[in-house]
């Protein structure tokens, strides 16, 4: 048999093979945080798949999903939140973050246990496609709030006096049934999905990550990217004593079917006059940059930008208010 009859005979018995589309990309809004999920400083969230963002309490993770929420609006996208927790602020999400909480591009759900909530979501995404609310490349985000604090339907129907042995695994094993068809509704509706989680510690640990998530293995597998979360008080000294100024939010990528996992990068959380956090962008660029020897320092804690020298503070003043942020991450990638 020639190689074309040999072909002609393939695609006949397999309709020949599946096409991969090119990946899109949903831009985190920090350059270097796209390069450890993705390898590319354009690049960021993979459209179509599901992601873990995990930590201690207070490491920005509801804020970097807002954060992510609102991208997606900005592209003419939707954006969702299943809020398992019961914690999440749509004002402090609309005046803070830019997020348009307008129906339909905004769907939020206090679902009773973990199946309402996943059937909620993937519902919607379906309806948002199948009404053509938005354009066939806008992404659609997803949040879910969170997996440790869902309930699964068999504990749901129970009273507490009821729980037995079993019922300390219900959620693991709820989420390994669950969570392959989630992967699967985000591909098919171009949508991304953001799981939160909390972190614990597993005792004893001597090798090896002790650092673990409630929910059991299967977001392991199934996500395209797991991002960990740990912060570090920032203290400053004003009128002669230590005060507290903000965070510096470490992010790990433990994992990821984009590029090399491993990658490591950090981003300042700061507060305003309102005493409402938010991510310092310009000023973690520069401590990237600072980190990679890419600002010179004539000075201790002082760093040159075109013949002036200027602090960390200052620079990051100066970035945000002459837009300076393209030319940041362009000294960053050369």
């Amino acid at each position: 048999m020639t190689a074309a009859a040999l072909i002609a005979a393939f695609d006949k018995e397999f309709g020949g093979n599946s096409e991969l589309e090119a990946i899109q990309y949903l831009d985190t809004g920090f350059a270097p945080l796209n390069y450890a999920i993705s390898g590319k400083y354009d690049g960021g969230l993979a459209y179509g798949r599901m992601y873990e963002i995990f930590g201690e309490s207070g490491t920005g993770k509801t804020a970097i999903a807002t954060e992510l929420m609102t991208a997606a609006q900005r592209l003419g996208g939707a954006a969702g939140f299943v809020d398992w927790e019961r914690t999440f602020n749509e004002e402090l999400a609309q005046h803070g973050y830019g997020l348009k909480t307008d129906k339909p591009l905004w769907f939020y759900k206090r679902p009773a246990t973990w199946e309402e909530g996943n059937t909620l979501g993937a519902k919607y995404c379906q309806w948002i496609r199948a009404n053509k609310v938005i354009a066939e490349t806008a992404p659609i985000v997803l949040t879910f709030d969170s997996i440790a604090s869902a309930i699964p339907q068999s504990m749901a129907e129970k009273e507490f006096n009821e729980y037995s042995m079993n019922d300390t695994t219900a959620l693991a094993r709820v989420t390994s049934t669950t969570l392959k068809s989630m992967a699967m509704f985000a591909e098919r509706f171009n949508a991304i999905f953001v799981y939160l989680n909390q972190m614990r510690l597993k005792p004893g640990v001597v090798y090896g990550d002790p650092r673990t998530t409630p929910g059991g293995k299967a977001m392991e597998f199934y996500a395209t990217a797991r991002l960990a979360l740990g912060k570090e008080k920032v203290m400053q000294q004003v009128a002669g004593q230590k005060e507290f100024v903000g965070q510096k939010i470490g992010i790990q990528v433990v994992k990821t079917k984009l590029t090399k996992p491993f990658k490591e990068t950090s981003m300042r959380m700061s507060f305003d006059e309102m005493g409402m956090a938010f991510f310092d962008k310009e000023f973690s660029l520069i401590e990237e940059l600072v980190d990679a020897k890419k600002l010179t320092e004539p000075r201790k804690g002082f760093y040159d930008w075109k013949g002036t020298q200027y602090s960390k503070k200052q620079l990051a003043e100066k970035a945000r208010a002459e837009g300076l942020g393209p030319e940041l991450i362009a000294m960053l990638t050369s």
